[in-house]
Formats: C-alpha cells, sequence, structure tokens
C-alpha cells in the first residue's frame, strides 16, 4: 500500500496579518492534492492542524472539501493543536472534524471511532493530547493495535527532535517506536524529518523565517554564507518496505532571513551597505526579514530607512548590544555629530549643537526636556 503523509496545513491563516498569505495557505493544499491524486496512492493522511483554528471561516472549509474530494482514495485525519475542538463542542460531536466527517468521504480518527481497516492495514489515529500525554497515546494504541494486521500509527505531538529542548517534547521518539506498530506518521514540528519507519512532513507552506534562504553577511569582512531554504511537501510511504519518498511542493513565494553581523555597527558606513545589498534581490512578493545583529557604541538602532518596494512582507529589526569598552568623550560627540549630518542636520548646526551640548554638559544633567530642546531649537534658528 503507498500512503501519501501530510499535515499542518493551517488552512485559515492570515500569517503576519496580510490577508494573502491566507490565500498561499489554500494554495500550497490546492498543489498538494493535484499531486496527491496524479500519484495514485491507497490512502491519504492528514496528521493534524488542518484548520489554524477550532471555528474555521465557512469559506475555507468549503475549499479543504473542495479540492480533498479530488483524490480518489481513503482519506483519514487527526486533530491538531491548533484545530482540537473545545471539550464542549467534542462531547456532543459539534465540532468541525466531526462534521467534515458526517457529510464527506473523509474519515476522522479520534477517541471514540480511532481506527480504520484498509485490507491488512490498521490505522490507528491519536488526535493531539495536552495532559499525561505518555499514558494517553499509550492507552489509545493499547486499545487499538490488533498484531495480525500492519498497524499505523498517526500522531500530532512534538517529539525529541534535533533542535527541540529536551523539556518541550511531548514524548521521545524512542517511546513511540516501543509501542508495537510497524509504521509511525506525524504532524505538528513543521520541518520534515524521517528515520526508519517514522514520517513527518512538516508544513506544505513556510510557516516561519527560519524556514526560507538564510543569509549571513558579514559587514566587516563582506563574507556572505547562504543556508537553502527548507523544503516544503509531503512524504509518500510504501508499507511494503517501510520507505518513504518526500515529494516537493513549491511553497508560494520566497523567503529570505537576512542577517547582517559586526562587531562595531555604524548607521552611517553601514545602513548604505546594506540597503545597496538588499536591492540586488528582486523582492516583488517576497516574505523577507532584515535582522541587524552584533555590537554597537549606542546599541538598538533605528531601522526604519530599510522600508523597501513591492516585498509582500519586510519585517527589518536590530539586535545590538551596547559595546562595553567605554568610548573617549571626542569620540562620542564626534559620532553624534555625524548622526545628526546623517538625519539632514545642516553641518553647521551640527556642529553648533555638538559644541552647546559639550559646553553647557554640566548644567543639562539639571534642565527638564522642554529646557533642552528649547536650547537645541534656538541654535538651529540662529544658524539659519
Amino acid at each position: 500500500m503507498k500512503i501519501a503523509l501530510t499535515a499542518d496545513l493551517h488552512l485559515g491563516i492570515r500569517q503576519f496579518n496580510n490577508k494573502q498569505r491566507w490565500q498561499d495557505f489554500l494554495d500550497a493544499y490546492t498543489k498538494l492534492t493535484a499531486k496527491v491524486k496524479e500519484l495514485k496512492v491507497d490512502a491519504f493522511v492528514i496528521a493534524g492542524d488542518i484548520f489554524n483554528k477550532s471555528r474555521p471561516h465557512p469559506g475555507v472549509v468549503r475549499r479543504f472539501l473542495k479540492e480533498t474530494a479530488k483524490i480518489d482514495c481513503p482519506i483519514m485525519l487527526i486533530r491538531g493543536n491548533h484545530d482540537s475542538p473545545q471539550i464542549l463542542f467534542e462531547k456532543y460531536g459539534g465540532d468541525i472534524l466531526h462534521l467534515i466527517n458526517d457529510v464527506s468521504k473523509i474519515t476522522y480518527l479520534n477517541k471514540k471511532n480511532p481506527t480504520l481497516r484498509i485490507d491488512d492495514v490498521n490505522f490507528i489515529g491519536v488526535g493531539y493530547e495536552s495532559y499525561n500525554v505518555p499514558k494517553q497515546i499509550k492507552k489509545q494504541v493499547m486499545d487499538s493495535i490488533d498484531q495480525s494486521l500492519f498497524n499505523v500509527g498517526i500522531f500530532h505531538q512534538l517529539l525529541d527532535f534535533s533542535g527541540v529542548p529536551e523539556d518541550r517534547a511531548d514524548v521521545s521518539r524512542s517511546f513511540l517506536k516501543n509501542l508495537g506498530l510497524n509504521l509511525i506518521l506525524l504532524g505538528h514540528f513543521h520541518v520534515p524529518y524521517s528515520e526508519e519507519c517514522m514520517f513527518n512532513p512538516g508544513s506544505p507552506e513556510y510557516w516561519s523565517f527560519d524556514q526560507g534562504e538564510c543569509i549571513k553577511y558579514d559587514l566587516d569582512t563582506e563574507e556572505i554564507t547562504i543556508k537553502p531554504a527548507r523544503r516544503t511537501g509531503f512524504f509518500v510511504i510504501d508499507t511494503n518496505t517501510c520507505q518513504g519518498e518526500f515529494i516537493d511542493i513549491k511553497p508560494a513565494r520566497l523567503m529570505f532571513n537576512i542577517i547582517f553581523e559586526t562587531e562595531n555597527f555604524s548607521e552611517i558606513l553601514h545602513m548604505s551597505k546594506i540597503r545597496e545589498y538588499l536591492e540586488k534581490y528582486d523582492i516583488r512578493d517576497v516574505l523577507i526579514k532584515t535582522v541587524i545583529k552584533g555590537q554597537s557604541k549606542s546599541g538598538r538602532t533605528s531601522v526604519k530607512s530599510l522600508t523597501l518596494k513591492k516585498p509582500l512582507i519586510h519585517t527589518p529589526t536590530s539586535i545590538l548590544k551596547t559595546v562595553k569598552s567605554k568610548s573617549s568623550k571626542k569620540e562620542i560627540f564626534k559620532d553624534f555629530k555625524e548622526y545628526l549630518i546623517h538625519n539632514g542636520v545642516d553641518k553647521l548646526v551640527s556642529k553648533s549643537i555638538v559644541f552647546w551640548i559639550e559646553k553647557n554638559k554640566e548644567k543639562i544633567s539639571s534642565m527638564d526636556e522642554r529646557e533642552v530642546l528649547e536650547n537645541i531649537r534656538e541654535i538651529i534658528r540662529s544658524q539659519k
């Protein structure tokens, strides 16, 4: 039997508060179902987080049912942490997953109906658990497993994958492998992962900037390192061999996570260099995050000047730590004068402001904000 596995569709999400991302996630699922149909698999499994919330928009549900109906094989799903129904809804069968089960050919595997048998394969659906997770999972599997059949467990939990803090993992991979299952299908972790008889497809659309292409630009040496974007798609698994093939689905748009690093950041020297580098990219309709990282005499700096034209999303930020070594007063006043000039203040006016601050530094400490500003305004007026 060939099984197509997907998870973490998050249909209905309005990511980055942008309505276009709502459409992107729907389009990713459309591409996925078209490919699944083309491959003519024997079963289609959705391992949780079909929707981004437990009460999705009716239009999103309609689109999901329309696209899923194109697949001509048994289809099953489990609940994830995002689309987990509220306890009251689930108790009386009033949640969206039960509704989908009733009005379509999709089977919702849950605690009351945890299994679906197709030929000699026994699918056991264990939806997301948030309390006493190992005990809940073990009970559900032990109550449903049939040793005379090929048993496939479907879960939506965070495991001890590489990079996951130990205290955040719900259960370990070894725990699931010791439950006596022949095949383990997973959701919840948004990055593709596989090992012997265990598969996690990740999300078919980019979920966060660290999944996109990561570029590090050293402003001091001008050295550039590029880490390719994560793959997005789904798995097709053969139960005869327990081998899986990852099928790539191209994401809706490119995503870049660009980090500029320096030991001594200067707004005057580096901002123009950063902007020049960014404008080399074709950034129309892409998702881009810009981070300035390192040390600076003044710590955090303004990144408003990094506004770019035509990206769908651009999130500029700075993570600058103040240099611990003290600068001389001369250097501080020089930097401040250059800062004023860089921000459009006349050279003569800038020099006069710095001179006044240096001359009156003792008096300034006793002035309130209004007095300081009034003095600076008077300097500007006198120079004009």
